[in-house]
């Protein structure tokens, strides 16, 4: 083979090689974060019967709902900087600039992703939640 085919065939590879990497790297490295609120809504549920799942059989509930975007509604029972939570019994994480004047004794109903139970306080866990509807 001559040094000039040869060239090309190196060049060729680093090329393959150089998009490979990238690829690599904004799929798996660096993914884009998910828009949960463009998302499908998978469940929808009160806060009272989501918690009543993850109570009575946490391994199923776990399955069936972490990962998986929720609607869920229900009072304000607190408010936080950057959280809700409602009946004392799901814990929502809002996202940035997201709170619309709400406070304690609202009726709310959210969209989010379930993240999980936390065990100790008895709250399920929802990240990235917008505020679909505020009965005030």
């Amino acid at each position: 083979m001559s040094k000039k085919r040869i060239g090309y065939i190196v060049m060729a590879i680093l090329v393959v090689g150089l998009i490979t990497g990238f690829v690599v790297y904004k799929k798996v490295i660096n993914p884009e974060q998910r828009e949960i609120s463009k998302e499908v809504t998978e469940f929808t549920m009160d806060a009272e019967d989501l918690q009543f799942h993850f109570l009575n059989d946490p391994e199923a509930a776990t399955l069936k709902y972490v990962d998986k975007v929720l609607e869920t509604s229900g009072t304000i029972t607190e408010v936080g900087p950057n959280f809700i939570v409602m009946e004392g019994k799901v814990q929502a994480n809002l996202l940035e600039g997201n709170k619309q004047h709400i406070k304690v004794g609202d009726i709310v109903k959210t969209k989010g992703r379930c993240i999980g139970f936390d065990e100790f306080l008895l709250l399920v866990k929802i990240d990235q939640v917008t505020i679909i509807k505020n009965n005030q």
